[in-house]
């Protein structure tokens, strides 16, 4: 495995981290506080970095399952950061987001859970 793959999947890692962490903190305090805001944005950072490296370090096709999953999540995850910073922004930290808001939030976290656990399985399936 070359090297810019290696940093992708750490980065990749980093990434689920902060992505549980950021809703964990969205589902208890329902509102755009610092660590919410910072989570998601640090989450969103390192999926992008990871996704680049992924994209450079590999020889394959760019739109497998894998692939097309990742890039919908990735899509989903930084629409969902505009959004909190939108409603950080017009609403202040005080407001609480609304239903859908969160709603979305843990579907995209699914999504982006699927396009992990895709990349875990294509991982271990190559390693056998």
């Amino acid at each position: 495995m070359s090297y810019i793959i290696i940093t992708g999947v750490i980065l990749i890692h980093i990434a689920l981290v902060l992505y549980t962490v950021f809703i964990y903190k969205e589902h208890k305090y329902k509102r755009a506080t610092k660590g919410v805001l910072g989570f998601i944005t640090a989450a969103v950072l390192f999926d992008i970095t990871a996704t680049g490296c992924m994209m450079v370090g590999t020889v394959e096709n760019y739109f497998t399952l894998h692939g097309i999953l990742g890039y919908s999540a990735l899509l989903v995850m930084v629409t969902d950061a505009v959004f909190i910073w939108r409603h950080k922004l017009s609403f202040g930290s005080e407001m609480p987001f609304s239903k859908t808001l969160n709603r979305n939030s843990k579907l995209g976290y699914v999504l982006w859970l699927a396009a992990f656990f895709t990349g875990e399985m294509i991982a271990f399936m190559n390693h056998l």
